[in-house]
């Protein structure tokens, strides 16, 4: 039963079912755009560096509002993709929900839209089935809790490493907790949304410890035997587990008899992926060394193919920034010379102003000081005639105004020494004249 030496297994595991190895971590939708079933998970530091600068000063504006800033991301699906470090499938219910973060009222969605991440490697992204997990589910079965044995002796000789991805990936997708009896509603059935590793992917891991395999073996037989709700069955290679979140806590714990829930009652629940298949079960067989080497092979192949990848995007990303950084300054220069462009304009203007003035006599000046200070575009003629009757000229320019009024009104064909009217008293031109003629008169 049990060996006087520790032993190395060198073991696969199959995904049976959606497995989930909760972290307390959620993908965030300020991190994240769902486009065409899959999730992009992008750093936001790295997406704002690689916008153009009239896209960084719009995103800014929205920093103040969280559902601005998502819909921001969202109009920028592209840009966040390029940026992307990883992506995984999601179910057609997330990415609807992903369209509609909004209530009725068009606020958001407060706490509504977490995704619980499954554990994995923070450098690559690849899933992982944590030792812990898969440790304490053979602690469960071999029945060596501290609680369960007087020496710790036995647990510290069972050791297993963590489980790393083989092949396979993960995906998105609603979690569900349903009554038992089919014909019944739980009372809760709120779907929770969450990370899983997809049905038929591989690990590959090892346990160290004094027990044989063909042990371990046959006290799994036994418990997952004595489990009513235990729905795969074991080979002549391998044995059937159970691990994760969701997996059941009639199933997790030592005998599987009479589990009540938090109040008391007998279990009536469980809880469902979306697909309706139930959580947790992992087929394990040994493999020998020699596969499990080609295996780990495997497996850094593709971890650099990872690494080249994201090399390659950064470096992409690295040159736009710098394309973008050229550009702003390009566009920096630019609008410097136009502004130092216009400021020349200006000077040129002012300074032609000033020689302009300083060529005109006292009373042109005053004239052209009139139609500086007009704001209503009214007619010279006009302007000239109201300041003459304020007595705005000098007694000393008064003829030479009415002068230059007269001669005006003539090239505008508005000097009329006689009227054909047949009322005189009320022809404009003819008035206007009479009294230009009396106010030179008078002047002389």
């Amino acid at each position: 039963m049990i060996k006087d030496n520790l032993h190395t297994y060198y073991l696969k595991i199959k995904t049976l079912s959606p497995i989930h190895i909760g972290t307390g971590e959620a993908y965030e939708p300020t991190n994240f755009v769902i486009d065409n079933g899959k999730l992009y998970q992008f750093d936001e530091v790295l997406f704002y560096q690689s916008l153009n600068l009239a896209d960084k000063n719009l995103f800014l504006r929205k920093l103040n509002n969280w559902m601005s800033i998502i819909d921001f991301y969202r109009s920028k699906v592209q840009e966040a993709k390029a940026v992307s470090a990883f992506e995984c499938n999601v179910s057609k219910k997330v990415e609807n929900t992903y369209k509609k973060i909004r209530n009725n009222d068009g606020s958001k969605k407060k706490n509504q839209f977490q995704i619980a991440q499954t554990f994995k490697n923070p450098n690559t992204y690849r899933a992982i089935i944590a030792g812990s997990s898969l440790k304490g589910m053979l602690d469960t079965v071999l029945g060596i809790y501290p609680q369960k044995i007087d020496s710790n002796e036995l647990r510290q000789k069972l050791i297993l490493s963590d489980a790393i991805l083989l092949d396979g990936k993960t995906e998105i997708g609603y979690a569900y907790r349903k009554h038992k009896n089919p014909t019944k509603t739980a009372s809760s059935e709120i779907p929770q949304m969450v990370e899983i590793i997809s049905k038929d992917s591989t690990f590959i891991f090892t346990i160290t410890t004094k027990y044989s395999l063909k042990f371990i073996k046959e006290k799994m037989q036994a418990y997952h035997n004595d489990r009513a709700n235990s729905i795969y069955n074991q080979t002549s290679n391998s044995f059937v587990a159970r691990v994760g979140k969701f997996s059941g806590k009639e199933y997790m714990v030592d005998d599987g008899k009479n589990v009540l829930n938090s109040y008391g009652k007998p279990i009536a629940t469980h809880t469902l992926y979306e697909s309706g298949d139930t959580f947790g079960w992992i087929d394990i067989e040994e493999i020998d060394k020699y596969e499990f080497h080609n295996a780990l092979n495997s497996i850094a192949t593709k971890e650099k193919e990872y690494y080249d990848h994201i090399e390659e995007k950064q470096r992409s990303i690295i040159e736009k920034i710098s394309l973008q950084k050229e550009k702003a300054k390009e566009e920096a220069i630019k609008r410097q010379e136009a502004r130092d462009k216009e400021e020349r304009k200006k000077a040129e203007a002012v300074a032609k102003r000033e020689a302009e003035l300083a060529q005109m006599s006292p009373l042109e000046k005053k004239l052209d000081e009139l139609v500086e200070n007009d704001k209503a575009n009214t007619p010279k003629t006009t302007l000239i005639l109201n300041a003459l009757k304020n007595n705005y000229f000098e007694d000393s320019d008064r003829l030479e105004a009415l002068n230059v009024l007269k001669k005006l009104l003539i090239q505008e064909k508005k000097w009329k020494e006689k009227s054909t009217a047949k009322k005189p008293e009320k022809d404009k031109a003819y008035q206007q004249t009479l009294l230009v003629k009396k106010m030179i008169s008078e002047s002389k």
